[in-house]
Parts: structure tokens; C-alpha cells; sequence
């Protein structure tokens, strides 16, 4: 068991809400009607919560499956919406429309113009300190220094690998 979970199981048992031996876990419950999940606490044993982990994931697995299956039909619908959209933008831009009225559904198409600044990756943080600092050694211990002492963020995820 882990530290969290057996310090989760204390505090539990501080509070009377689970005995000391039993883990308290968080089912999510998800409603047919209503796409909200409830998190409800169950007290349940390390055993029942190792006979249950074959049915979670299984569970997982398969709306790994569905999510993937969506998320290759929500890209599909992207492109095509971002082709659209590139046909619309570049018809506006030729006839300088501002805005169009849409009299179907009431709405408007806007032709909003926003700048943003570039992604700053190594390359080009290295050539403005360079071209700020007017040292090319200035510049790439300045960039060793923020690549040593730059933060990092650990993150944990499941992942699926099939077997062959």
C-alpha cells in the first residue's frame, strides 16, 4: 500500500468514517440521464480492492478504446472544419468582410484579428540573448544556466501498451 494511502486510511480512522485496515476508495458514479460524475467514499479491504482491480481495468480499458475511437473522430471533424474555415477567411479577407450575418440561425461571423507572441524553444532564446548580450558565449552560458536551474513538472499517467 502506499504512504498516501495508509496516511488516507489514518486519517480516516481518526475520524471514524473507516476502520484502521481498510482503505476508503472513491467509486465515481456517473448518472444516465445528467453527464455528471458523483465521487461516493466506500470503505473497502486491500483484498476486495485487489479482486476489484481485474474489473477496473477492464473498465479502463475499454473507455481507453472509446476515447481513442472519439478522439480520431473529433480530429476528423477538425480538419474539416479548420478547411472551412480557411475557405471562409481567405472569401473575407478577399472582399474585406468584416462580419457577416448569418440569417439562419440569427448569428454573425466575425473576422477577429489577434497577435500573439511566438513560442520561445531554445533556438531562439539563444539568438535574442545573443543578439542582446553581443556575445555568443554571454548568450550560451546564459542558455546552460536556464536549461540546469529550469523547473520541472512530474506528471503520472496509465498507459496501454498491446501486447504482441
Amino acid at each position: 500500500m502506499a504512504s498516501t494511502d495508509i496516511e488516507f486510511s489514518k486519517q480516516m480512522a481518526l475520524r471514524g468514517l473507516a476502520e484502521a485496515p481498510a482503505v476508503a476508495a472513491a467509486v465515481a458514479v456517473a448518472s444516465p440521464k445528467e453527464n455528471t460524475i458523483q465521487d461516493t467514499v466506500v470503505p473497502i479491504t486491500e483484498a476486495q480492492e485487489m479482486a476489484n482491480l481485474k474489473q477496473v481495468i477492464l473498465g479502463w480499458r475499454e473507455l481507453e478504446s472509446e476515447v481513442s475511437i472519439l478522439n480520431a473522430q473529433i480530429r476528423e471533424k477538425r480538419k474539416r472544419q479548420k478547411a472551412l474555415e480557411e475557405v471562409i477567411l481567405r472569401i473575407m479577407n478577399k472582399h474585406n468582410i468584416g462580419a457577416l450575418d448569418l440569417k439562419g440561425s440569427g448569428g454573425r461571423l466575425l473576422l477577429r484579428r489577434q497577435t500573439t507572441k511566438t513560442t520561445l524553444n531554445p533556438k531562439v532564446l539563444e539568438e535574442l540573448l545573443t543578439e542582446h548580450l553581443k556575445s555568443k558565449d554571454a548568450a550560451t552560458n546564459a542558455m546552460e544556466f536556464i536549461v540546469k536551474n529550469r523547473g520541472s513538472k512530474v506528471r503520472e499517467r496509465l498507459l496501454y501498451e498491446k501486447g504482441e
